[in-house]
């Protein structure tokens, strides 16, 4: 079931961003300034990115109470905040198939190393360190979506 509702929302972000809204939030993420100067309307653009993030995370948010039984504000400890941001950080932005890897990397490492169980907060600040100096934009490179330009001169 949750790999069918997880294949569900990649293929809704995939089919999103291939829209025309889609194509607005890379535009706005890529450069707010000309995307009012294009007239669009960058509040709703916003809108539009956060209730989408929103409701993704409220389904993941059912599937964890329903796999805990009960949850309460003491289910996340830091460990679990830095891991999701290591996850972010090392998936990179705007890569799906990074943070996608960077998820199943991150939770079976710890599964690999846990002898090492007092280090694990440490091992995963120096690869985020190591990670932002030596691929800062995450694991797996971004396609640019739009037209690439070409050195010289116009037509």
């Amino acid at each position: 079931m949750l790999c069918l509702v997880v294949m569900l929302v990649l293929l809704v972000k995939h089919r999103l961003t291939r829209m025309p809204i889609g194509r607005a939030w890379e535009a706005l993420r890529e450069d707010e300034i000309a995307c009012r100067a294009m007239g669009l309307n960058h509040v709703l653009v916003k809108l539009s990115a956060f209730m989408l993030g929103a409701s993704t995370a409220g389904i993941a948010g059912v599937f964890f109470a329903s796999y805990q039984g009960f949850v309460n504000p003491t289910s996340f400890t830091f460990f679990e905040s830095a891991l999701i941001l290591a996850i972010v950080v090392l998936g990179g932005m705007g890569s799906t198939l990074g943070v996608v890897l960077a998820a199943f990397v991150l939770t079976v490492t710890p599964e690999l190393l846990r002898g090492f169980d007092e280090y694990r907060v440490l091992l995963f600040g120096v690869l985020m360190v190591m990670m932002m100096i030596w691929r800062p934009r995450g694991l797996v490179r971004t396609s640019r979506s739009g037209v690439a330009l070409r050195k010289g001169v116009a037509p």
